[in-house]
């Protein structure tokens, strides 16, 4: 009888798992348990701590998961599941590793989530235990807790009691736990069951649960820490949110296979970035979107330009920053950080939460890819056909574009070791999954070089937008661009970005008579995020004025044109478009001078070409 491959990794490898990589990590190894483990806001928290901390919570877990049990409103088989809604934390960290020594699950909640979409989430994820802090309480207070399932007890807040608006502080409940008996439990450990459960959008709107296993997460942590060489003496920079994954597969698990320290910051500032890598002896940076340009742009604007800032920072005693690693840095970006800081190499990766098909630029890769992959990484058509190899001119310009470009999937069926399906959401595991092959809604195409098949990514299809690092759904945007007022009808897509990733846009058709009303929209679209459920993110920074949608025969919208023409005046300067830059309260009409003052930013940051492709 044949054994699957998850089968065969159970019986042989059973103890590969997030709850034992904790405990020999944290307390296991006793050299580590007097050493630095992460500092938050000039306090040092040490390995022990963070292990004798993180005990404490998962016994709190474990006995609320008794009484559940005893309650009758858990199966004796069922894990606790408990969600966190916060900034980053200590007490994330906490309530993470805690749920590894207590085999229950954490849901990671975006904090962009709010209104009907938050309260969606976490009633799909039927959690029993809700964490959330200062910044967060506010959002919790103004859904209807009975329609996600809670009730004000299940909501547990991390931080001052005077801030708490009358919910039980976490602190509380974590000590009321410490004579608990908690014999008999804790369940046994199957190392493919979530620990961690991040989100992502999908092409419903409706944010999709991946599960982050106990061997991905172990997996994960060993194969950064072996690509970048991290060492005992490295000290890692966590900006990114603890709800993406990127912190935690590259920025906290390398760190903690090798023995190493990070710097944890509630939120990311570009300006602080220099002053914590001198005064913390910052050696590695897990990133994700755009953080290393805004860096850049920091120390250019603080120093003057990158001359001065490499005069500065390259030799100075106590840069010892090295090494980079994440995704949607420009290649000219990366080639200026590592200048300026003397860095030894930056490691664009492709990737993402489901994390089936992954790659990394090594030193000596061409740099403008994002790593080589095997043969089972195929670039597909809209047919499903393979499309050919890219083809570039003598500027390094791709001649072929429309034929080598397509969707990036990967040849794997259900039985793979990275991605179990979306949590509790069959219907978007089998739109991943079609034909033995997994869709990852991305662009890209391949280039063949000396034998060696490189990526290099080129977007998200027309369902997708990718905005600072995060993935979500034109239908997220779309709910509140067909809501604007004077608008009939609205469509939604991602357009190209000067820095990385890319920016929102709709294109809107208006109501008979009327004309667009760049101060009413905007003043809408603030209320929507305000008390509305809109994310921030979805805020569109492109709108395009249309007579009237071209229509397939089913009476579809043609979305591709616009998404090709987006905002490129020089090709259709007939277009009304209409943007906003951060800092703006209103629209303003985009002109054939401002287009070529944001075309300008294209050029030096090397991305010109988005322009002209779409």
């Amino acid at each position: 009888m044949k054994i699957n491959q998850k089968e065969l990794v159970r019986r042989l490898f059973g103890f590969l798992n997030f709850r034992n990589m904790v405990r020999v990590s944290l307390w296991g190894l006793i050299a580590r348990r007097n050493r630095t483990f992460f500092i938050f806001e000039g306090r040092e928290y040490t390995y022990g701590e963070v292990y004798r901390q993180s005990e404490r919570y998962a016994r709190f877990f474990l006995a609320e998961r008794g009484k559940l049990v005893q309650a009758g409103k858990l199966g004796e088989n069922e894990r606790l599941s408990l969600g966190i809604y916060t900034d980053n934390i200590p007490e994330f960290l906490f309530a993470s590793f805690g749920a590894g020594l207590s085999n229950s699950v954490l849901f990671a909640v975006n904090t962009g989530f709010r209104g009907e979409t938050l309260a969606r989430v976490i009633a799909q994820a039927q959690v029993s235990l809700f964490i959330v802090n200062e910044s967060t309480v506010g959002e919790i207070g103004r859904i209807d807790l009975a329609a996600a399932g809670l009730h004000r007890g299940d909501i547990l807040f991390a931080g001052d009691k005077a801030l708490a608006n009358g919910f039980r502080t976490l602190e509380d409940a974590v000590s009321s736990a410490g004579a608990a008996d908690v014999r008999g439990c804790l369940l046994p450990v199957d190392n493919f069951s979530p620990v961690i459960v991040i989100y992502t959008s999908g092409m419903t709107g409706m944010p999709k649960g991946v599960p982050c296993t106990h061997i991905k997460l172990v997996g994960a942590g060993f194969k950064v820490r072996f690509d970048t060489g991290l060492r005992r003496t490295d000290r890692g920079y966590i900006s990114m949110p603890l709800f993406h994954s990127n912190a935690w597969y590259i920025g906290i698990l390398p760190q903690l296979v090798a023995g190493g320290s990070f710097v944890l910051k509630r939120r990311f500032s570009a300006r602080a970035f220099e002053e914590d890598m001198l005064e913390h002896g910052v050696t590695f940076l897990n990133y994700v979107g755009q953080p290393l340009h805004y860096i850049l742009e920091a120390l250019e604007k603080k120093y003057g330009g990158p001359g001065q800032v490499e005069q500065a920072l390259a030799r100075d005693p106590r840069n010892r920053f090295r090494i980079a690693y994440g995704n949607g840095a420009t290649a000219l970006d990366r080639k200026k950080l590592m200048k300026c800081l003397n860095m030894e190499h930056i490691y664009e990766i492709y990737g993402s939460t489901e994390a089936v098909i992954t790659t990394a630029n090594k030193p000596g890769d061409p740099v403008e890819s994002v790593g080589r992959v095997p043969a089972s990484v195929k670039i597909l058509d809209a047919r499903g056909r393979e499309c050919p190899p890219g083809i570039v001119d003598g500027k390094g310009q791709l001649e072929n574009y429309d034929e080598a470009v397509g969707e990036i999937c990967c040849a794997v069926d259900t039985d793979n070791l990275r991605f179990e399906g979306y949590y509790g959401n069959a219907g978007a595991t089998n739109q991943k999954f079609r034909d033995g092959i997994y869709h990852s809604g991305d662009l890209g195409h391949i280039r063949v070089l000396g034998k060696k098949r490189y990526l290099y990514f080129n977007g998200r299809t027309d369902d997708w937008i990718r905005k600072d690092g995060e993935n979500f759904s034109a239908e997220d945007v779309l709910r509140y661009a067909q809501g604007m007022p004077c608008v009939d009808c609205a469509i939604a897509y991602g357009a190209p970005c000067e820095v990385a990733d890319e920016k929102v846009m709709v294109a809107v058709q208006l109501q008979p008579g009327r004309a667009f009303d760049p101060d009413g929209v905007f003043s809408w679209l603030t209320q929507q995020q305000m008390g509305g459920g809109m994310d921030p993110k979805w805020m569109p920074d492109y709108i395009r004025v249309v007579e009237s949608f071209p229509v397939t025969e089913t009476q579809k919208i043609i979305v591709r044109p616009f998404k090709r023409e987006h905002f490129n005046l020089e090709a259709c300067p007939g277009m009304e478009i209409w943007y906003r830059t951060k800092g703006d309260t209103t629209y303003s009409r985009l002109t054939p001078e401002k287009y070529r003052e944001i075309k300008e930013g294209f050029l030096r940051n090397g991305r010109s070409s988005l322009l002209s492709q779409g």
